[in-house]
């Protein structure tokens, strides 16, 4: 390892924290045997994690759709009912979508195992070519922001992570994850006609 390796091992930039969650984006691998503490803990959290979203979040709204995938899940399609700003290439223009902005959460299934890295990662359908400052069009992730160590219930996730990025309430001013979509939403006076007023999920 280099001393450039541990300083960003130590202190990961944003790009090193994307490229960590592209990689178990990649991960197929099972979850830890149902016979140890860390495969209990680890079904009991997505267990948990996801009844709690059905009973609480998604009774209370109609503009989030979730559908688990696997049993017990740890990957989850979402559609949020929102507009949203498209831009493909850099030549490309920017539209006004209708929406509605369709991505993935997936967690990491060894989450309990090793709670210093992101156990959480969110990538949106990269057909809809979303452009935002926090989501990264190179990745096709979306950067959540600094969340507290180890496992994060998907309800405060969709509702106080990803409704406030993907509504464009929330837009990184500083190391963005799209520096072209910062520069665009920083001087474009017209850059939020149409994604505003944002309307509360319930």
């Amino acid at each position: 390892m280099t001393a450039t390796d541990a300083t960003n091992t130590a202190n990961p930039t944003l790009d090193d924290l994307l490229a960590q969650m592209s990689q178990f984006l990649l991960t197929t691998g099972d979850l830890p045997p149902a016979d140890t503490p860390v495969g209990q803990l680890t079904r009991e959290f997505f267990g948990n994690t996801w009844q709690t979203c059905q009973q609480q979040l998604l009774t209370k709204t109609d503009r989030i759709h979730v559908m688990p995938e696997g049993h017990p899940a740890r990957m989850f399609h979402f559609e949020f009912d929102l507009p949203y700003r498209q831009k493909f290439m850099h030549s490309h223009q920017v539209n006004l979508m209708s929406g509605p902005i369709r991505g993935i959460v997936m967690y990491r299934p060894d989450l309990m195992a090793n709670l210093h890295q992101p156990s959480v990662a969110v990538r949106l359908d990269p057909s809809m070519g979303y452009f935002h400052p926090n989501y990264s069009r190179e990745h096709g992730l979306v950067c959540l922001g600094d969340l507290p160590p180890g496992p994060f219930p998907l309800e405060g996730l969709l509702e106080h992570h990803l409704f406030p990025i993907l509504s464009y309430q929330n837009r990184r001013p500083v190391h963005p994850a799209d520096a072209e979509a910062a520069r665009y939403f920083a001087t474009n006076p017209e850059a939020m006609i149409g994604l505003e007023p944002v309307l509360p999920l319930y």
